[in-house]
């Protein structure tokens, strides 16, 4: 067992809250609504209870703690599973493919330059 075990977890700056946040608020299902943009959507109560409160205060969520490595974990984290059950509301994105008219990163710039460039030597050698 680590010398934290157990004890509250809170991000000690905002990159390690948003690696937090990433590693596990990002990819469970009782934050749908980060999936889905669906207002109607539940959102999970632990993530804005962590933004609310102190760790101190009864609000601050029990379930971020360290686990036995000392690595901060959430308790009540399910990954999501991004439509391995075809339930219908948890299917993976659908890609929308680029307007084949539109011009897309990354290019190839060598050909834009030589381009430019054949282009005003013409108008210099009509001069």
């Amino acid at each position: 067992m680590g010398k934290y075990t157990g004890q509250s977890y809170r991000p000690s700056n905002g990159t390690e809250g948003v690696i937090f946040v990433d590693n596990f608020c990002s990819q469970c299902i009782h934050e749908k609504f980060m999936h889905t943009n669906n207002e109607d959507d539940k959102k999970c109560e632990l993530f804005s209870n962590s933004l609310l409160y102190d760790k101190i205060e009864d609000g601050y969520p029990k379930e971020w703690v360290y686990d036995e490595n000392d690595y901060p974990t959430c308790t009540s984290f399910v990954k999501w599973d991004w439509g391995n059950d075809n339930d219908g509301w948890n299917e993976p994105p659908e890609i929308i493919p680029d307007d084949p008219n539109q011009l897309c990163l990354p290019f190839e710039m060598m050909n834009i330059e030589e381009s430019s460039i054949i282009n005003s030597e013409v108008i210099n050698e009509t001069k």
